[in-house]
């Protein structure tokens, strides 16, 4: 069995309760103490409230890309436990790799939500899904599931890559790509298996697709190493 951090959506309604309450005593101590400071608040009241408006949205934002399944759970229930069910699956999957894979699920990495990280002897591989089961097909260089684009799926998995590879780079002295897959939700085998070096496939082939990976071997000492960093400094 793999090594396994995390379970999609365990920690993500206590980190918003967190969050929230957060929120709440930052909006309570900006007003109070610029209210505090001033010299005629209620004439500064509207730029009392447009500063602590700004503010607030900063760390909303910040709050949404460290948790947005948390913040998914409050504003849209609706299809978010069947993609919560489907993150399970995928996760139930994962852990019946070997003992050489390290599992990283729901991480938030400098900013970027991760859903699923695998560090092993084969390679790095950061796991998404595509939640609509409409036809794969690309129009202008696009990727689609009928009418809805995927520019932003695939620009995130992409962006998250180049992430971890500085960062290897950086602590680790040794450029290591990770190999992007998202999975496709869809009953019927996706149209398109690859786009722009993304792997697009059903949950099925997801660990036969990680255990067929032989190109690139990597030190069992720097995945012990990367994987307790990533444990560290991102769980």
């Amino acid at each position: 069995m793999a090594y396994v951090e995390g379970y999609p959506g365990k920690k993500a309604k206590g980190v918003i309760a967190k969050h929230i309450g957060f929120i709440i005593i930052v909006a309570i101590m900006i007003m109070g103490l610029m209210i505090y400071f001033s010299e005629d608040w209620k004439a500064e009241l509207p730029s009392i409230l447009t500063v602590t408006t700004i503010i607030l949205a900063i760390i909303v934002f910040v709050s949404f890309k460290a948790n947005p399944t948390g913040w998914r759970k409050i504003f849209r229930h609706s299809g978010l436990e069947q993609e919560l069910e489907y993150d399970r699956m995928i996760a139930d999957s994962l852990a019946r790799l070997d003992d050489s894979h390290f599992i990283f699920h729901d991480v938030t990495f400098e900013l970027f939500h991760i859903e699923n990280l695998v560090i092993s002897p084969r390679g790095i591989f950061v796991i998404g899904k595509i939640t609509h089961s409409e036809n794969l097909h690309v129009k202008n260089n696009i990727l689609f599931a009928g009418k809805c684009p995927l520019d932003k799926t695939t620009g995130d998995i992409w962006r998250v890559c180049h992430l971890v590879n500085i960062v290897m780079k950086k602590g680790f002295k040794t450029e290591i790509m990770p190999k992007p897959i998202l999975i496709f939700t869809g009953s019927r085998p996706p149209s398109v298996t690859n786009y722009e070096g993304i792997t697009i496939i059903p949950l099925r082939k997801l660990n036969g697709t990680i255990e067929g990976q032989k190109e690139q071997s990597i030190k069992k000492e720097l995945v012990d190493s990367f994987a307790y960093f990533i444990k560290k400094r991102y769980t």
